[in-house]
């Protein structure tokens, strides 16, 4: 259980830092990444410019939606209830989007965004909300194949 924690842990800081690191990138490296992705399926201007910032939003969440994994895999370790499990995850999640809005405030190029920490926490609260489900049916399964071997 300790080395399971360790390596969840590890991979928490990973995100973090990865997290941390994409918002050090300033408007034209982001908007580039995002801008690369969307060529590789189009290369009309006119839907670049249209899709480039929903693909954007959709990294934000998804980044922040893989650390409620991280978090939920994490503290379900520990055998907590699910209720704290929740509140936790999704506040520490918030309290990291908030943190990252505020490092990007440093960025040239870069703003913080209210409405990118709600995104952000969205994204989480579907992370955690998704593995605590997925959590709890791989429960409900191991319970009944238990129950029939019996």
């Amino acid at each position: 259980m300790k080395k399971k924690r360790l390596i969840l842990l590890l991979l928490i800081i990973a995100w973090a830092i990865l997290v941390f690191g994409l918002s050090g990138q300033d408007g034209g490296q982001s908007s580039g990444t995002s801008r690369k992705l969307v060529e590789f399926f189009t290369s009309n201007e006119e839907i670049i410019d249209i899709v480039e910032p929903y693909v954007r939003k959709l990294a934000h969440f998804s980044e922040y939606g893989l650390g409620g994994i991280l978090f939920t895999l994490l503290f379900a370790t520990y055998k907590w209830s699910d209720r704290k499990v929740i509140v936790i995850s999704i506040a520490l999640g918030i309290w990291y989007a908030s943190i990252d809005e505020i490092h990007q405030l440093m960025v040239d190029g870069r703003h913080g965004s209210v409405f990118d920490v709600y995104l952000d926490s969205l994204g989480f609260s579907t992370g955690v909300c998704g593995m605590l489900a997925i959590l709890k049916i791989k429960e409900i399964l191991f319970y009944k194949r238990k129950k029939v071997k019996k």
